[in-house]
């Protein structure tokens, strides 16, 4: 599932909440990788720093300091010391892998699969960055075009702020692109990123089956009650398993209900998107990796666990060296 938010300010995203994992443990930070063209533009690659992106947060070029913009959009502040309204600055696109890919990555301890989660994502943002565009105003015109770069940096956690394993990644694009016809940095359009985020989720859930079922795993599709297409999930774990460890999705569902009573209709995807930040705990847990896994595993009980491992030692089978060489034949 892709979910997408427009973000205004975020002086102290990245460190705040994205080195971080959705709890605290003083041991571990979490390292962003760049990705995109505008990336490499701006000679940017591998991990990201603080530094770079707090550079790029305010559209200012990491190397030199200067704005990169000519409509500057760094944090504005008055005489009087007050902060005053902020450009955008940011679009966070959250990429969640399905429940059973999570529960089988953190709990089931198979990090293949998170190997094949982040393969997804950065096939992914190659295909979202092909509808990168800016906006066109010179010679009366007022209209998009598309540069087909961006600068993004992409952080993977796996557990959510309900101590839920949730494998997810915030892909977050500056409000950067580059004009080549004007030759020269402008504010990203990102209308085309949010008309096809259905497409671009579906590009993520194609790619990330391709990988669970190349890793031996059998997958089973989902729909709702409506016939709404849910996406995949591994096949062989019970319902009580998901549901088990899906606390967080319960929240986010229940806000949905409730926006929809009061305003009369649906979210729309941005509104979902902030939906979804506005419920989850403000407050960090306290807590080391080791004692979350496992607190995460006595969540099951043994027959559970043995659904785990009968499931993850039938994807190891089917995956074995001698059974891809029979299947390639």
């Amino acid at each position: 599932m892709l979910t997408i938010r427009a973000m205004t300010g975020g002086e102290g995203y990245a460190q705040r909440h994205l080195q971080q994992s959705d709890y605290y443990d003083q041991k571990r930070t979490v390292e962003g990788q760049w990705h995109g063209r505008g990336a490499e533009l701006l000679g940017l690659s591998g991990k990201v720093t603080s530094e770079d992106f707090e550079s790029l947060r305010q559209g200012l070029d990491p190397s030199t300091g200067e704005f990169l913009r000519q409509r500057q959009g760094s944090d504005r502040i008055s005489s009087d010391g007050a902060e005053q309204s902020k450009a955008r600055s940011l679009y966070d696109m959250t990429f969640s892998a399905p429940k059973s890919v999570s529960v089988m990555a953190i709990v089931g301890g198979d990090e293949r699969l998170i190997a094949a989660h982040e393969t997804a994502v950065r096939e992914t943002l190659q295909e979202a960055e092909k509808y990168s565009a800016t906006r066109v105003r010179l010679a009366g015109l007022n209209e998009n075009r598309t540069t087909g770069n961006w600068v993004v940096a992409a952080y993977t956690h796996d557990t959510s702020r309900e101590l839920d394993p949730q494998l997810h990644t915030h892909a977050v694009a500056a409000n950067l692109t580059y004009d080549g016809t004007e030759a020269r940095w402008k504010a990203l359009q990102a209308s085309g990123l949010f008309e096809r985020r259905s497409y671009l989720t579906e590009v993520y859930r194609n790619a990330l089956s391709r990988e669970v079922r190349a890793l031996g795993y059998e997958i089973e599709n989902r729909r709702d009650v409506a016939g709404k297409d849910k996406g995949f999930e591994i096949a062989g774990l019970s319902q009580e398993i998901l549901g088990n460890y899906s606390r967080r999705s319960a929240q986010r569902d229940a806000a949905i209900q409730e926006f929809t009573h009061k305003r009369g209709r649906a979210p729309t995807d941005n509104e979902v998107a902030v939906l979804i930040r506005e419920t989850r705990a403000d407050k960090l847990q306290e807590i080391s990796t080791e004692q979350l896994r496992c607190h995460q595993l006595e969540r099951l009980t043994p027959d559970q666990r043995n659904m785990l491992g009968n499931v993850s030692e039938e994807a190891l089978k089917q995956s074995s060296p001698l059974r891809l060489e029979h299947r390639a034949a």
